[in-house]
């Protein structure tokens, strides 16, 4: 067994994150996402500011502003000032051998935050002093960029330039891969709640286990796949800076259940490429993190000429994560931007498209009802509505998405009417607990079309097995009283020690699709943590805990150190934390161990042993 843990020294990372705090995805895809998720990808933006007049001085109609010059990769340009809200500015630029031409005409930005939301917080304490800001606006190969104030006065204006050099276009990672962390990290995250309730969330427990999104091949419940996810481009291909939002909102971002649809253009270029399209994602990110004062990209997703979708807003692309694209209408929606300026012109075939596809898949798995008008914010509004509906009822006046891009609403809405199954049963899997032998899942479900209780079907490998949501559920009743109580399951399957893949589907019995729960993958390897560690003359101490999740019997733990064994352990301290943890296991788990070392520092590596010989588990390195 030493000789294993050898061979797996290459290979096997740190295998014990044991506590996750997982509700499950009703799609087939499945995210991660973690405060720290998503490593800096280049390039990345740089930012520039330049004061368009003098300290104090205020530009009227009529009245022209300094000149400054700009980076030749500058792609992306705004302007803050003070004071006016109803100003209205011309932007213009010029090359060093070219003439001053007409670029844009702006004015305050027209789509924000929600009320007394943590963007608007956390932008009114960045933006002090009435510090006011515009759309941004594309400029290629410029060299200096000024202002003509049309209308209204202009004090203390700067201006905001935004450049990058280009990459490769960036690759998708295609249907059902979708990372809203660290790219090629897969775990569980959030579990879609039924639409008009967001009931609370309930800890997840497995143990030597994570959670997959993908079926299993079954007769019953060959018919539970939703809508493919159409491929997306993550934060991570496309060059999210992270450190950006967890910056300006380490708190991460907020949720609730999505209800409609909001669509944007972003009134920049038409003529990206595929490459300058991600380009422009980064740089309307940054600007909206460093010239709005927002936490994080306003929208949920991009769409270019291209078709290319990219993931905006992090925080998981299955889920309601709340953007800062219409004024008072981001809670309840999915933003989605098409990228360029569709005032006259049409959206591509390519972008209707992939817009089609990406809300077939989001209305899906978020349960919006294309056919089922909404009532919000003192109105009742279409299910997929335009930037400028939700403008008219807010009073944030805009145009967008441009005369062109709400012309094509109409079709859209008769494609998801057609397209979009209603009638999935909703669910919500609330507990995941392994003990030795068995795993037992805990929830409910129900069938939007019928009061009546729907079979679960569950499988373990290919064995499927039979079971009723019919407990009684009183908060399932008071949230859904058109379909009773009576929809929770708690259902303990037997296992053998080893690796499984377990799913949970609820069937309907209406008119719509069987629907995935969950799925779990256990493994027979060891888990633990390597807790704490001490030097003394000649000698290091170790502790930590360590159990095999197919047996109550307790483990050995081998020490090496410098790469080479040295001593094994067992872990047969009581830990009555650790039995708390893991019902069922009782408390002896524990170890503590003393090896003897040279002088210098040493790298010390545990490894949890099974005891049915499934792979051993890296629990954890220090240097002492």
């Amino acid at each position: 067994m030493r000789r294993a843990a050898d061979d797996y020294s290459m290979q096997l990372r740190s295998r014990y994150n044991f506590l996750r705090i997982m509700i499950v995805v009703t799609s087939i895809a499945v995210i991660t996402w973690s405060s720290a998720a998503g490593a800096t990808a280049t390039p990345n933006s740089d930012v520039a500011r330049s004061p368009l007049s003098s300290k104090g001085d205020v530009l009227s109609a009529g009245e022209l502003s300094k000149s400054p010059a700009v980076a030749d990769s500058t792609n992306l340009v705004a302007l803050q000032w003070r004071g006016d809200t109803s100003v209205k500015i011309a932007v213009e630029a010029r090359s060093d051998s070219g003439t001053w031409h007409r670029v844009a005409t702006v004015g305050e930005a027209d789509g924000g935050a929600d009320s007394g939301s943590v963007d608007s917080v956390v932008a009114a304490a960045k933006l002090r002093d009435g510090l006011l800001a515009s759309e941004p606006v594309s400029v290629r190969n410029v060299d200096e960029v000024r202002v003509r104030v049309l209308d209204g006065d202009l004090a203390d204006a700067r201006l905001i330039a935004i450049s990058e050099t280009h990459s490769a276009p960036p690759v998708p990672l295609g249907p059902g891969l979708i990372a809203g962390g660290a790219a090629g990290s897969f775990v569980a995250i959030g579990m879609v709640i039924p639409r008009r309730r967001l009931l609370g969330g309930v800890a997840v427990l497995i143990v030597g286990g994570a959670f997959i999104g993908s079926s299993l091949s079954s007769p019953q419940a060959a018919n539970a796949l939703i809508p493919n996810q159409p491929a997306i481009i993550s934060r991570a291909a496309w060059g999210a800076d992270e450190s950006l939002r967890l910056t300006s909102c380490p708190d991460g971002p907020n949720f609730v259940q999505p209800e409609f649809v909001v669509v944007h253009h972003t009134a920049t270029s038409n003529g990206d490429t595929p490459a300058q399209s991600a380009a422009t994602v980064r740089s309307i990110y940054t600007y909206y993190v460093l010239g709005r004062g927002y936490c994080d990209h306003g929208y949920n997703f991009l769409i270019d000429r291209y078709g290319q979708i990219f993931e905006g807003r992090f925080g998981g692309v299955n889920r309601g994560v709340i953007g800062a694209h219409a004024t008072d209408f981001n809670a309840g929606s999915v933003g989605i931007a098409l990228i360029g300026d569709f005032s006259n012109t049409t959206p591509p075939a390519a972008m209707q498209d992939a817009l089609n596809r990406l809300l077939l898949w989001k209305m899906t798995v978020n349960h919006i009802d294309p056919n089922v008008p909404v009532a919000t914010r003192g109105a009742v509004i279409d299910p997929i509505i335009g930037h400028r509906d939700a403008g008219a009822i807010s009073g944030d006046g805009t145009a967008c998405p441009g005369n062109a891009g709400y012309s094509i609403l109409p079709a859209l809405r008769n494609f998801l009417r057609a397209s979009v199954p209603i009638g999935v049963p909703w669910s919500n899997l609330e507990l995941i607990q392994r003990t030795p032998g068995s795993v037992r899942f805990a929830g409910w479900a129900l069938d939007p079309d019928s009061p009546d209780p729907i079979d679960i079907h569950a499988y373990v490998d290919s064995d499927g097995t039979r079971h009723l949501a019919d407990l009684e559920r009183p908060d399932i009743g008071a949230a859904f009283p058109e379909n009773g109580a009576e929809h929770g399951f708690d259902i303990t399957l037997p296992i053998s020690p080893g690796g499984h893949s377990i799913c949970l589907y609820a069937i309907s019995i209406g008119k719509g699709r069987n629907d995935i729960i969950g799925c779990a993958r256990t493994t027979g390897s060891p888990i633990g943590f390597f807790e704490g560690i001490g030097r003394e003359p000649g000698w290091i101490g170790v502790s930590g805990w360590s159990l095999d999740p197919d047996t109550r019997d307790s483990i050995l733990v081998d020490v090496y150190v410098d790469g080479r064994y040295i001593h094994t352990t067992g872990a047969v301290v009581p830990r009555a934390d650790v039995a708390a943890v893991f019902s069922g296991y009782g408390e002896p788990h524990g170890f503590w161990a003393r090896v003897p070392v040279g002088p210098g520092l040493h790298t010390v590596c545990l490894w949890g042993i099974s005891v049915f010989a499934d792979p051993p588990a890296l629990l954890g390195c220090r240097v002492a």
